[in-house]
């Protein structure tokens, strides 16, 4: 069974205009992610500056927090250009972005809370498994684009 649409031009002119809405609204996202930049390099050096009398332990734990918070936004901005660029988003684009996160998430529980070595291996099971996943997505997108372009 095949539909057809019964106003095709009406169709094509709401999907230019969602489309231009879209862009319009990942254009803003992009000026934000960009300002969040800048405000998490800001508060990278504030962190820095006021925590100079701290055990070198905390200071560094600041440090590798902020660290891991801009490269958060630093992969959210890659993949909002991409699809920019590109019309669509590479899954390595998004395995990349959530392994991130998952990295801050699991690097502040571990500063807020110590937990004893079971908990620990749970977490490093977990960023295992997704760098397994963030492997195997890029063999699938490397072996489909080769039988794609008859390489």
């Amino acid at each position: 069974m095949r539909l057809i649409a019964k106003n095709p031009k009406l169709f094509t002119q709401s999907s230019i205009y969602v489309a231009t809405v879209i862009r319009i609204l990942l254009n803003l996202l992009l000026v934000v992610i960009i300002a969040a930049l800048a405000v998490g390099v800001y508060k990278a050096g504030y962190d820095l500056i006021h925590t100079i009398n701290e055990p070198l332990e905390i200071i560094l734990q600041h440090v590798l927090l902020d660290i891991v918070f801009i490269a958060a936004l630093v992969e959210i901005s890659i993949t909002v250009l991409g699809y920019l660029k590109d019309g669509s988003v590479h899954v390595r684009y998004i395995v990349d972005t959530i392994l991130i996160i998952m990295l801050d998430e699991i690097v502040s529980m571990w500063f807020d809370k110590p937990r004893p070595g079971l908990a620990q291996m749970g977490g490093i099971a977990i960023i295992v498994a997704v760098l397994a996943a963030v492997r195997l997505s890029v063999l699938y997108s490397e072996s489909k684009h080769k039988t794609d372009t008859g390489s």
